[in-house]
């Protein structure tokens, strides 16, 4: 039997719901019995079947006997669902491959060992490293507390992104900036610092908006405030904002103020991005500035990184990515996994952190 194959085709039906799952993990499952798939399914979203039994179920009574093969360790708790594991015991399946052990520390390892009591083989491991790269995103929320951060930059060909006068408007093409919109569905929220929102003013339209805001200084009149009703905005600021701003805007209908302490007079950010996957985001879109892309990659809280590079020269001394940088060359930040193609007339990279 060909379990490879059968567990790719598992890894290709999870990827189906790319994204939309959370706060559970993307899963696929398939079924084989006398060679051939007799049942497959994915988990959709939060819920509704999980992988596991929407495959019992497309196999329509006919698993006795068969192999199950599913991307990730089936689960043995409750939750808005009955566990994955009892679906399996019942429906005489007599084999499981999962591609990886249940990543949550709370869980890991439960449904394995369920399994096996009830007399069923169960092998963990098979195309691991697919479905590690699969849930990512997942992994990191569970096992660190934080959210997945991409950073998107667009800058000329020498890393400026705004001229003298500090204009920014538009550096990139109308196809990358067509491109990004799109690009935003993909996530769960976009984050911006305050001194992106006060010299660009953007809309962020369509997804969850977060501003990072030391001082408050975002004016109630900005987009982002004024189509909070529609799309919410999560502001991180510090006890260095006015008490009077925190009032004031903290009332505002769909707007919430997350206040950490502050580190250097500016937002922790490691403990905002915690309290932003207690709220639901854990795949995030940092579209800049300089300033805030910079400190997250001086917390080394960046994963994979976007950018757009216009063929123009700017010079001068507002570059994509401030922070202290690295001290020795040697220490320079590699991507993984780069991607490269044309938007319009500029480049696109785009990689994974190593």
């Amino acid at each position: 039997m060909n379990n490879e194959k059968y567990m790719q085709e598992a890894l290709k039906l999870a990827a189906k719901s790319k994204d939309k799952t959370y706060p559970n993990p993307m899963v696929g499952a398939v079924i084989v019995k006398g060679g051939k798939i007799i049942g497959k399914g994915y988990h959709k979203k939060a819920g509704e079947d999980h992988a596991e039994v929407a495959a019992i179920k497309n196999a329509a009574g006919t698993s006795r006997g068969g192999t199950m093969y599913v991307s990730l360790e089936p689960c043995n708790h409750y939750g808005k669902t009955p566990p994955c594991t009892q679906a399996i015991i019942e429906s005489g399946i007599k084999t499981v491959y999962a591609a990886m052990r249940d990543p949550n520390p709370v869980t890991s390892g439960q449904g394995a060992r369920k399994l096996r009591k009830a007399g069923i083989r169960v092998n963990l491991g098979l195309c691991k490293d697919a479905a590690l790269i699969l849930n990512e995103k997942y992994i990191k929320s569970i096992t660190k507390g934080l959210p997945y951060i991409t950073i998107k930059l667009a800058q000329s060909i020498d890393g400026k992104i705004a001229a003298r006068d500090r204009t920014s408007k538009w550096i990139s093409s109308a196809e990358s900036r067509k491109l990004v919109k799109k690009m935003r569905a993909d996530f769960d929220a976009v984050m911006v610092g305050s001194g992106t929102l006060l010299a660009d003013d953007p809309r962020l339209r369509g997804v969850t908006r977060v501003i990072v805001d030391s001082r408050l200084r975002i004016p109630i009149s900005s987009n982002v405030i004024k189509t909070a009703k529609k799309s919410r905005v999560i502001i991180g600021t510090t006890e260095l904002a006015p008490r009077s701003r925190l009032q004031s805007i903290s009332h505002l209908e769909g707007v919430e103020v997350v206040t950490t302490k502050s580190k250097d007079k500016k937002v922790s950010l490691r403990s905002f991005m915690r309290q932003l996957v207690k709220r639901g985001i854990v795949n995030l879109l940092v579209e800049g500035g300089g300033e805030l892309v910079g400190s997250l990659i001086d917390a080394s809280l960046v994963d994979e990184a976007i950018f757009f590079i216009a063929p123009k020269i700017i010079g001068g001394s507002f570059t994509s990515i401030k922070g202290r940088g690295v001290k020795n060359i040697i220490d320079a930040i590699e991507l993984r996994d780069v991607e490269v193609k044309s938007s319009g007339r500029d480049i696109l990279v785009r990689g994974r952190v190593k």
